[in-house]
């Protein structure tokens, strides 16, 4: 006797006799069944089954309308109901038919009670244990899935052993692994094909689509769209498929490319924020069923675990990395020299993270023709990162045009900017050094981020890739990380290269003065109290605490030089040497490099960088000597450094500012020089701002005897002579004598006389006796009127009566000097109006 059946047993009859399905009815409820329903056709059982779903199904093989009870048996295998065929004289072709749906039972007409029941206890105890048979082999096959995929941490490693399990259980052409992480704007994707020895291949966007497909459409399919990637998900065959390929450029490219006709689609969710989406395809024209879905989906879970692995190892792995290049850094900072020895290394350290193909260092706000020291590019040439050059730029014509450029230049790039896609191909455009680095190695994506020295943006770091879509806000916020670390060592190497130029001046400046102590005669102080001094000295107190141009004139041997040294020592640039030039004493083909200096290679000779005077003298005061002898070609360059304040080398890119007060002097009339056009007028009035006249020595007869007796002392020490006093006979002669060479003449005198005495007593060795006079030339007496009467004609502006006229300056009456001006053919005002 069978066991009695529990209440949960649920039976639906599928029979198109009303009488034999009545009768079975009555049976399953005497036995304790519960019954679903009694079906004439497949559609009617399709109802009831939507209703509730049944423990076991009684089903006929033939039944009303146009299914069969065998094309119902395939739709009950898919919803995984137990079913036992009910007939009566089966052909051996409707048995074949109905063994293919793997019935749980056969029950042959007329039923006996008995068979009926055993018949479906039998169907509902081989089902249980069916069902738990497939929870062990899903079980398995997860515990499987995750041994081989779970401890992998590459990602193309990851996706062939996906791809290889998949493939177990469910036969696929190609896998795709889709993984966007919106909060980072990143989006990777992994395309895999099965070969023809079942293994799995990488393919590349190159590779799908040929070699001869566009930038845009290979940059479109490795960044899709928001609206292309959707959250799609299930099967897709035929219709479906046909419009998968209008929506999504990636399924267009595996049917045109490998003969894809059915795809199915899993989302994957991670613990992180992502959207993460496995696309299979296959080229059987059948497609993927609704069990290879079920069975794929068993293993989700586990993808979803190996990815979020993954994503771990990788986050741990880059922090280490990013750590790994900052040693990498410091190490290239404190073992490098300068920028142009230091960029290589820590291009080559950065694109260990971000691979990149040009890194660049720029200061914000210099000139783009004189690179400071911090200034350096470099390119991914043949797999090493060298040094490029930035002669070969193409830059603005004048310092204007390049401040202009700069001016929006320093703008953009002081804060972090992100340039992929379109958004670099403007970039580009923005000004010619990034369109020339973009051309010279095809660059079309980059990032760029400030480093801040004492809070303020001072140096630019710029990287950049030649693919489209290199960079990602992921990798900027990388940038930046690197960037903090990079002001510390870039703060230290500008305090090194400050330190650098400072030595080097230094040592400039010493070598100038060596060079000045041979030269000059260098007064430790200056001699006199009359008035005329004194007024030449107030002056000095006057100017010298401000920039003013200053103009000694006076003439030769008056002390130039040590009223400009005191002008110098007097005001606040002090501190650094006073640079002198003698303009007289420079050969005019070597003046101007003397001056400006010249770069290595400007001409012939020029076998190393000379630094000017000019640019010696920054921050300080330069003398220019004898400045009446300066040639006029180099005099409009001199009034360019008056003006612009800036100068350019010889062979140089362009100017560069200077910052050195000029004293000039002469003793020359400049106007007279002016007048014969030997001087440039506006240059003389640049120069003439804050003009000094330095007095004769014939006008300072009370400084004549303090100033030989400092001479006395200078030379009894310098010959090693104990001269204690100056003989009366030549102090007599010194203070009588008009010295026409001045200080200067002076001292050779005394220091001639030294030599040639013989101490205590100091004698002059020859009497001073001024030389004659050169004669005049003689002129016509008819000659010498007419110049005489023009001369005072120009004086009163051809005013010839009245109190302020030419007649009262040459004391004549005003007729007779007008009938000597008609007798020599002099033109009165109004004649030479009228001519």
């Amino acid at each position: 006797m069978l066991a009695p059946v529990e209440s949960a047993a649920l039976v639906l009859v599928v029979e198109d006799e009303f009488l034999i399905a009545n009768d079975l009815g009555d049976i399953l409820e005497s036995a304790g069944y519960q019954l679903l329903g009694l079906a004439e056709s497949g559609a009617e059982a399709r109802a009831l089954v939507a209703q509730a779903q049944p423990s076991v199904v009684l089903l006929d093989i033939y039944l009303k309308g146009e299914e069969t009870g065998i094309e119902l048996a395939h739709w009950l295998n898919q919803q995984h109901i137990p079913f036992v065929f009910l007939s009566a004289n089966l052909t051996d072709d409707v048995l074949a038919a109905a063994k293919v749906t793997e019935p749980f039972g056969f029950l042959n007409k007329p039923f006996r009670e008995r068979d009926v029941l055993a018949a479906l206890e039998i169907a509902r105890y081989r089902h249980a244990h069916s069902q738990e048979a497939r929870l062990r082999q899903q079980q398995q096959t997860q515990i499987a899935v995750n041994e081989v995929i779970v401890t992998l941490h590459d990602r193309e490693q990851l996706c062939r052993a996906i791809a290889t399990q998949v493939n177990q259980f469910v036969p696929i052409d190609v896998l795709n692994l889709c993984l966007s992480q919106p909060e980072e704007q990143t989006f990777y994707w992994m395309l895999l094909r099965r070969t023809s020895l079942g293994t799995f291949e990488r393919v590349r966007l190159p590779e799908l689509l040929g070699l001869a497909t566009s930038s845009e459409r290979l940059s479109m399919l490795a960044h899709p769209t928001a609206a292309e990637l959707g959250e799609r998900q299930g099967i897709f065959s035929g219709v479906a498929f046909e419009t998968l390929r209008q929506e999504f450029s990636m399924a267009r490219a595996l049917s045109e490319n490998f003969g894809i006709q059915s795809m199915a689609f899993f989302p994957v969710v991670l613990q992180q924020r992502t959207f993460t989406s496995l696309q299979l395809g296959t080229t059987a024209a059948a497609g993927f069923t609704a069990d290879d879905y079920a069975a794929i989906s068993l293993i989700i879970p586990q993808i979803a675990l190996a990815l979020d692995n993954l994503l771990a190892y990788e986050e741990l792995e880059s922090r280490r990395q990013v750590k790994a290049t900052e040693l990498t850094i410091a190490s290239a900072f404190r073992n490098g020299r300068d920028i142009a020895d230091i960029a290589p290394q820590v291009a080559a350290a950065i694109n260990e993270l971000l691979p990149l193909d040009l890194l660049s260092f720029y200061r914000v706000g210099r000139v783009l023709r004189h690179p400071s020291a911090m200034d350096a590019t470099v390119g991914n040439l043949g797999g090493h990162f060298q040094l490029l050059p930035l002669e070969a730029m193409p830059l603005p014509d004048s310092a204007e045009q390049a401040a202009r450029l700069l001016a929006g230049m320093d703008s953009w790039l002081q804060e972090p900017l992100l340039n992929v896609g379109e958004a670099a191909a403007q970039a580009r455009e923005l000004n010619p050094v990034t369109r020339y680095y973009g051309n010279l190695l095809q660059l079309k994506s980059s990032m760029s981020v400030p480093i801040r020295l004492k809070d303020q943006p001072a140096i630019v770091l710029i990287i950049a890739s030649k693919a489209a879509y290199a960079f990602t806000s992921k990798d900027l916020r990388l940038l930046q990380e690197l960037a903090e670390q990079l002001a510390v060592a870039l703060d230290n190497l500008l305090a090194y290269e400050r330190i650098r130029l400072l030595s080097e001046q230094l040592e400039q400046e010493n070598t100038y003065l060596s060079e000045e102590l041979k030269t000059s005669h260098n007064f430790e102080e200056i001699i006199g109290t009359s008035p005329a001094l004194l007024a030449v000295l107030r002056g000095v107190a006057q100017v010298a605490p401000t920039d003013a141009t200053v103009l000694l004139l006076g003439e030769t041997g008056t002390g130039k030089e040590l009223i400009a040294r005191a002008v110098h020592n007097r005001s606040t640039r002090k501190a650094r040497t006073m640079i002198k030039v003698n303009c007289a004493a420079l050969p005019p083909q070597l003046m101007e490099s003397e001056l400006f200096g010249h770069e290595k290679g400007s001409y012939t000779g020029a076998t190393e960088r000379r630094v000017g005077k000019f640019e010696l003298a920054h921050g300080s005061t330069i003398f220019l000597d004898e400045i009446g002898e300066l040639p006029l070609e180099l005099q409009a360059k001199l009034l360019r450094v008056l003006q612009e304040k800036e100068i350019e080398r010889i062979g140089g890119k362009g100017p560069f500012p200077v910052d050195a007060r000029i004293i000039a002097a002469t003793n020359r009339s400049l106007q007279e020089e002016v007048a014969a056009g030997r001087f440039r007028a506006d240059l003389y009035y640049r120069l003439n701002v804050f003009p000094l006249v330095l007095p004769p020595l014939r006008t300072r007869p009370d400084d004549l005897l303090p100033l030989a007796a400092y001479f006395l002392h200078k030379l009894s020490q310098k010959l090693g002579k104990p001269f204690t006093s100056i003989a009366n006979t030549s102090l007599q002669q010194i203070q009588h004598y008009a010295w026409p060479g001045n200080i200067r003449e002076l001292e050779n005198v005394l220091e001639r006389a030294a030599i040639l005495s013989a101490p205590p007593t100091l004698v002059l060795a020859e009497p001073l006796v001024l030389s004659a006079a050169p004669r005049s030339e003689i002129k016509p007496m008819q000659d010498t009127m007419r110049e005489t009467i023009l001369a005072a004609l120009t004086q009163t502006n051809y005013r010839i009566r009245g109190p302020r006229g030419a007649a009262v300056l040459l004391g004549v009456k005003a007729t007779t000097l007008e009938a000597r001006m008609k007798k020599l053919g002099i033109a009165s005002r109004k004649e030479s109006q009228a001519e």
